[in-house]
């Protein structure tokens, strides 16, 4: 009796023992569980693009298999903040969807290290903000010597194609240099720099350019700038004032901000794409819009989708477009100079918003506007000149400093 009391009492405690090992291995292995699920990656709601070579906020956003209208419209919105022309291969783009999947909710453009453009869609809207990292200015001195062209020796020293480009437009006004260059001449480049992590940015400040030569004598150039950064008028002129780019034709605004360049594009109306017969550019509605060059008005009225248009036929054959005025301060048959007032910017017609669009017509079609070479003033005015020798006197002194800075510290 006694032994089986003992055999059912091991039987008992067997059961109790196998039954709480099996207990704690179930709950360790929930435990883990639970653990590899906290550990589990969190899906990433951005997506994330790089614009290509040749590509454009449309085309990216094209892959994402959302309505025209809607890439439309967002593109759109997105050229009142992001200067269009200012887009490079390599800058990032990423969007958050909204639950179904047909609209932006959010967007994140990295053009540069330092700088991040934030938009949050608010409607038909977008809600924009930035945020930009320090960084820190620093001046450099470009000495070199022509051994073949002046274009290669600028790129030979680091400076950027476009940089080149406004050096090489400055300074041909006054030098023919593919009569009276040589080899062995000089020039001094002046920039300004902004640094980050130890690297320079891209598009450097061109503040000073000179050029010598035994042919082409002595010429320099000195960096003219207004408070606002779109401003046509920043850029080089010689001591006097003059601007060596009036060889080229006008700008239509006093301000330039492109937000939508000619091309491809996808219409925020119809949500197809069409070709972008020119250039639009941001302003405030009555903004002054000027002729480009001198020529004839071929008409001024209401037409269609374009609103209130100006067109101008000029001697060289072209006629330029002024499309969505407000109003139009010129008459059909009337003689325009450069420069002159032709109307004021609305967004009359099939329009989104205040802004001009801009045309360039030549050999039965309209060509992208790009082509032009546009320039501001050819001389800068009283007011302007005053304000130029003050920028001058402190370029040469920021340019001594650099030379000499223990004499300038002295």
């Amino acid at each position: 009796m006694n032994m089986g009391k003992q055999i059912l009492l091991t039987l008992v405690l067997l059961t109790l023992i196998t039954f709480s090992l099996s207990s704690l291995f179930h709950l360790q292995g929930k435990e883990d569980e639970a653990k590899s699920e906290a550990l589990a990656p969190i899906p990433d709601p951005w997506i994330t693009q790089t614009i290509p070579a040749g590509g454009s906020i449309f085309s990216v956003l094209a892959n994402l298999d959302l309505p025209g209208t809607e890439i439309g419209m967002v593109s759109w919105r997105f050229g009142d903040f992001i200067d269009v022309t200012t887009i490079q291969p390599g800058d990032t783009l990423r969007v958050i969807l909204n639950e179904t999947g047909d609209k932006i909710s959010k967007m994140m453009f990295v053009q540069e290290p330092t700088i991040r453009h934030l938009f949050e869609a608010r409607g038909d809207s977008l809600a924009y903000t930035k945020e930009a990292l320090p960084v820190q200015l620093r001046t450099r001195i470009l000495d070199g010597t022509l051994v073949t062209t002046l274009d290669a020796a600028l790129l030979a020293l680091g400076l950027s194609p476009m940089d080149k480009q406004n050096i090489n437009n400055g300074l041909e006004g006054d030098i023919d240099f593919q009569r009276d260059a040589r080899k062995g001449d000089s020039f001094r480049v002046f920039i300004e720099e902004r640094i980050f992590e130890g690297k320079p940015l891209p598009r450097a400040k061109i503040l000073y350019v000179n050029y010598e030569g035994v042919r082409t004598g002595f010429h320099e150039l000195f960096r003219y700038a207004q408070d606002d950064e779109n401003s046509v008028l920043n850029g080089l002129y010689n001591k006097e004032g003059k601007s060596n780019n009036s060889s080229g034709v006008g700008y239509p605004l006093a301000s330039i901000h492109v937000s939508s360049s000619f091309g491809k594009r996808l219409d925020p109306f119809t949500g197809r794409w069409a070709n972008h017969q020119g250039v639009d550019y941001r302003a405030a509605y009555g903004t002054p819009v000027y002729a480009v060059a001198a020529g004839t008005v071929s008409s001024a009225r209401y037409n269609g989708g374009y609103g209130k248009e100006v067109r101008i036929k000029h001697p060289s054959g072209m006629m330029t477009l002024y499309a969505h005025l407000q109003n139009f301060s010129v008459r059909a048959g009337q003689r325009v100079k450069r420069g002159q007032i032709i109307g004021r910017v609305g967004s009359t017609g099939r329009s989104t918003g205040a802004h001009l669009h801009f045309g360039l017509h030549s050999g039965g079609s309209f060509i992208n506007p790009s082509q032009l070479r546009m320039v501001g003033a050819e001389k800068l005015n009283k007011k302007q000149m005053e304000e130029f020798e003050l920028q001058k006197e402190m370029i040469r002194n920021q340019m001594q400093n650099k030379l000499s800075p223990q004499v300038a510290k002295s």
